[in-house]
């Protein structure tokens, strides 16, 4: 099993700094950007996100998507004619944990200004200079009342994705002008709220444009509005997607901490591939409705996932990972600072030992 198969961890939120710009540098830059950032001969897809006020201000903030890191505040903004510059210094928490982003972007807006093309220096963590490329995303799109009436909600799929099963909830909502607007939650990877930047609706075709993850959907509504039945594409062949629209729940109250379990805290194994040795953390913590864990593969994000469910019975540990298609089956030692199992993914299993940090 080669280390590309342990899926990144992928989410989103949204928060911005003021800056003082020029109405001209706010007409070019004001909208949803997408784009693309190339680091070692990866392609990582970003979204940088600009909103202007009536004041002459706007904020601005960056997501990197593959690596679950969203809503870095730019700090600074220069604009001379078509010359940007933009400086980052911003702790972003990421599933429960904090992470320093620092670095500076220097780049260059089209004559049209819908592309940016610049350089992103990261000076922590520490990376090498890397070239972006941002395109202006498209505006969202309008419906009629009844179209509204039909797709208004919330709407609940399961995307199979190789040995990944991925619970998905999809919200659109109606504004008073008559625009849909929508978000999307990746429940097993803990991605909440990325903004979908189109709802297309043209009788019963259904047509969403997510820029922030380079997604896309393509559906039918049924006759009496309750399935939605299409693909879902994401820069590879389509997969079958079907949404039913979710009945409203009650929140659930938040899980609280309850008294630690012998097993609780950091662990840390490495799983060893024909590429190499790739590490693998889980941070297992016992809550009032049981035992919870995140996982964490530092050789690939710095970003910590939840995982689906942890089992233990007597000295037997089970985790799975619905949102990695994985799982961990593991036997704790009478010392309880060791486990020894097995890491499954797509049909591959290695041995995995994992030891209490």
């Amino acid at each position: 099993m080669k280390p590309s198969t342990l899926a990144r961890l992928c989410l989103l939120s949204a928060s911005a700094l003021a800056l003082p710009l020029s109405s001209t540098a706010q007409a070019k830059l004001a909208g949803d950007w997408q784009g693309t950032l190339d680091a070692g001969g990866t392609t990582y897809h970003v979204a940088w996100h600009a909103v202007a006020a009536s004041d002459g201000t706007i904020t601005s903030t960056f997501d990197n998507i593959d690596q679950s890191i969203f809503g870095i505040k730019v700090k600074s903004t220069i604009v001379k004619g078509s010359d940007i510059a933009m400086t980052v210094n911003d702790v972003v928490s990421s599933n429960g944990q904090d992470i320093t982003i620092r670095g500076d972007f220097a780049g260059v807006i089209s004559t049209d200004g819908n592309e940016v093309n610049g350089t992103w220096t990261q000076t922590e963590p520490e990376q090498p200079p890397t070239q972006v490329h941002f395109k202006r995303a498209a505006a969202q799109a309008s419906a009629s009342s009844a179209a509204q009436t039909s797709i208004v909600g919330d709407w609940a799929g399961t995307l199979t994705a190789g040995p990944a099963q991925l619970r998905l909830l999809l919200h659109i909502i109606a504004g008073k002008d008559g625009t849909l607007t929508g978000t999307l939650d990746s429940i097993d990877q803990g991605a909440n709220g990325i903004p979908v930047n189109t709802v297309a609706l043209k009788e019963s075709k259904l047509s969403l444009e997510l820029g922030a993850i380079n997604g896309a959907y393509e559906g039918t509504v049924n006759k009496d509005g309750t399935a939605i039945a299409g693909t879902w594409s994401q820069g590879q062949a389509a997969l079958p997607l079907t949404f039913h629209r979710a009945q409203p729940q009650a929140a659930a109250p938040a899980p609280r901490p309850a008294a630690p379990t012998d097993i609780d805290g950091t662990w840390q194994g490495t799983l060893d591939t024909p590429a190499g040795n790739l590490r693998i953390l889980f941070k297992i913590a016992n809550m009032d409705n049981g035992l919870t864990a995140t996982v964490q593969s530092p050789d690939q994000s710095p970003a910590w996932m939840p995982t689906t469910s942890v089992t233990r019975t007597g000295n037997k540990l089970t985790i799975v990972m619905k949102g990695l298609g994985a799982s961990y089956d593991g036997q704790i030692n009478a010392a309880k600072d060791t486990v020894s199992g097995t890491f499954t993914q797509g049909g591959g299993s290695v041995p995995l030992v994992i030891k209490k940090s």
